[in-house]
């Protein structure tokens, strides 16, 4: 793959799959995508481009392809069911694409101007009123964003240990104390003076996935879920707490909680069954590395392992630690619903056991996707 991430690349058809009782249709499976196609229309081992679930399509494009009608609303590839199978993505007819749209794995985004649908920040405004240049703290790193599985299919085989965790479906964010990127004057006479605070080179900050929003030496904004969270779980006194048990030298550039809020008024028609905002953190950085799944595990909840004391904060469900298995994915993909509920998860994320980057990736569960069109939920990320 030329960008793991891409929503409409060029993929190999691996296989042909019949519908029960379909006379003029057909299931091909195209680099972990499935799309319902024209009987007889591709084979096994053509080349062709696929739009994956929640593609953006030009109108001019999808008008010329007459598929308009199909697409999700903001004209956006859907999910659906039919006869029992799914149908994941769109196969883009050959006279569409660029010349030469070869190789298999080649990024067809620009050359087709489709993009992935992103939704909306939330708004949010400044607690003063006033309006600041906000200037980012680098040691304040946004999450890596991890690949959907379907554009990976091989990243994982028996041979890999892997931790299986349940996807929340909320928003993004991430909590740290990092080392600042400027002094005040303040700080700087602090220092010279050696008045006691040995950590007056680093911030508490902390913000969504894209955005900052706040620190300690620029200010915070006003209210926000980000906010909220923080302060029930008093997020601040934890991390400060934490990185106090060890030097400055220790935690390097920083130490930062990456994680999920979700419950009610975060994703529309899907909370959870809750009554208030909660937090669960999947991912620890520390002094710009990502920490082990056990590490993580440790410094997240505060047992007692390798790190001492811990933050304290929930991590999410860790449903299965072992080898690798494309059943044991399937199960914990498949028919899972929210406890007490009939409305499906939306998926897992299955990670190496050594937290390598190389080795995240998310399984998305189909019937989440058709129940979150059905049901206007806010989109999968």
């Amino acid at each position: 793959m030329e960008n793991n991430n891409s929503v409409c690349y060029v993929a190999r058809i691996g296989e042909i799959i019949p519908i029960p009782g379909a006379d003029n249709i057909e299931i091909a499976l195209a680099g972990g995508w499935q799309a319902i196609t024209k009987k007889g229309e591709y084979k096994v081992d053509d080349l062709v481009a696929i739009a994956t679930t929640d593609a953006v399509i030009p109108q001019g494009l999808s008008d010329a392809m007459n598929v308009t009608n199909y697409l999700r609303k903001g004209q956006r590839v859907r999910t659906v069911k039919l006869r029992g199978m799914y149908s994941e993505c769109l196969v883009i007819p050959n006279q569409f694409l660029p010349v030469g749209y070869n190789p298999e794995g080649k990024d067809l985004m620009d050359s087709l101007s489709i993009f992935k649908y992103e939704p909306p920040a939330v708004q949010v405004q400044l607690a003063s009123g006033r309006k600041i240049r906000y200037q980012k703290n680098p040691n304040f790193h946004v999450y890596y964003k991890f690949p959907n599985m379907k554009n990976v299919t091989g990243m994982f085989t028996d041979t890999d240990l892997v931790q299986i965790t349940r996807k929340l479906h909320g928003t993004n964010a991430r909590y740290g104390i990092v080392k600042k990127t400027k002094l005040s004057l303040w700080d700087k006479i602090k220092k010279f003076l050696w008045l006691a605070d040995t950590w007056v080179d680093y911030e508490f900050v902390y913000g969504s996935h894209n955005v900052e929003k706040g620190s300690d030496s620029q200010g915070f904004y006003d209210t926000d879920v980000w906010r909220t969270v923080a302060d029930k779980y008093d997020i601040k006194n934890k991390l400060w707490a934490f990185v106090k048990n060890h030097k400055p030298s220790e935690i390097g550039n920083g130490v930062v909680v990456y994680g999920e809020v979700y419950g009610p008024g975060i994703q529309k028609n899907y909370d959870y069954g809750l009554k208030e905002l909660e937090f669960a953190g999947f991912d620890i950085m520390w002094d710009g590395n990502y920490l082990s799944v056990e590490e993580t595990w440790y410094t997240m909840t505060g047992n007692k392992g390798s790190f001492i004391g811990g933050v304290d904060l929930p991590h999410v469900p860790i449903l299965y630690t072992g080898p690798w298995s494309q059943e044991i994915q399937d199960v914990f993909t498949f028919n899972n619903f929210i406890e007490g509920t009939k409305v499906p998860h939306e998926g897992i994320v299955i990670k190496h056991v050594s937290g390598d980057r190389h080795k995240v990736a998310k399984v998305i569960n189909p019937d989440y996707l058709i129940y979150g069109e059905k049901h206007d939920v806010g989109d999968s990320h």
